[in-house]
């Protein structure tokens, strides 16, 4: 079974205006919607998603959204790099750690 690669997902940081992500992760199950100045956590534990305040920055090719939850840094990188969530034969142009608290957890991501 050949690899799907998403041909919309450059393999470079997009302009800063183009901020519209989906990040995601397995084992455990989570799920990040990236808009303009806002985060959309969910899990199959967190239903419906939680909209989270956010500010974006770089850090070299890394695009980095800032905010807080439940009182706690919230943190989720995106970079350029090839991914594979582990589950199905789709490839993934990007790949994604979210940090919360004390807890940090691999994905990967896509532009949406």
């Amino acid at each position: 079974m050949s690899a799907v690669v998403h041909p919309s997902a450059p393999l470079v940081p997009p302009p800063p205006g183009l901020t519209h992500f989906q990040a995601l992760g397995t084992e455990p199950f989570w799920s990040i919607d990236v808009a303009p100045g806002k985060l959309a956590y969910s899990s199959p534990e967190v239903q419906p998603a939680v909209a989270i305040a956010a500010t974006f920055t770089t850090e070299g090719k890394k695009l980095r959204f800032s905010g807080t939850m439940d009182g706690k840094p919230v943190v989720l990188t995106i970079e350029p790099g090839t991914c594979s969530d582990g589950m199905s034969d789709t490839v993934y142009a990007y790949k994604a750690t979210f940090r919360w608290g004390g807890q940090t957890e691999q994905g990967c991501a896509r532009l949406k």
